[in-house]
Parts: C-alpha cells; structure tokens; sequence
C-alpha cells in the first residue's frame, strides 16, 4: 500500500467515528434539552443524516489538506548529493543564514 492508500483508510475510520460521535452528540442533546418523560423518542433520522454530513465535512477537509501536503512535497523535491559533490551554480545551494550548524561553525572558525 502506497501513502495516498493508507492515508485514505485512516480518514475513512475517522470520518466514521466522527459521524457515530455527532450523531450521537446531536441526538442526547436533542433528548436532554426538548424531550419530556412520557413522550415517545423523536425519530432519529434528522440526527443520523447531520452526523453523516459532519463525517464528511471532516472527511473532506482532511483529505484537502493531505492533498496539498502531497502536492507541496512533490514540487519541492530538493537533491540529495551532498553540498562538496553539487555544482558551483546550482539551483538547489541554500541561501547564507539558513542553515544554522553552518554559522555556528563559521563563527568559531573566523577566531
């Protein structure tokens, strides 16, 4: 299983448990706030299709941002040669200040 499967097997799972959760909230809430001893229980359809819209939302936005994620991962694929072994004008050189071993390192050799 590659990443992308994996990843939409656990927000599966928990866009299932989120919707269970909601309905389950919507629905006791409903109870405690509106039903009175004696009445018979309302339906509760209203409060299994709020909790499946939920889950989906969830869902959703889960998966948008994993996809920008693996969207952003792949545009930024940097080489993995090592800095002695790169040409003098790569691209791919970081810019001074960025790398903080580096100027630790030149502070102590400048003395």
């Amino acid at each position: 299983m590659d990443e992308r499967e994996q990843r939409l097997v656990e927000y599966s799972i928990e866009a299932l448990l989120v919707a269970w959760l909601s309905y389950l909230f919507f629905y006791q809430n409903y109870l405690l706030h509106n039903w009175h001893r004696g009445l018979p229980l309302p339906s509760k359809v209203p409060f299994l299709i709020l909790g499946v819209i939920v889950g989906g939302l969830f869902f959703w936005y889960e998966w948008s941002r994993f996809e920008k994620e693996f969207q952003k991962r792949s545009t930024n694929v940097r080489s993995v040669l090592p800095v002695a072994i790169r040409e003098e004008g790569s691209q791919d050189r970081e810019a001074p200040g960025e790398n903080p071993e580096e100027d630790f390192t030149a502070q102590y050799s400048e003395q």
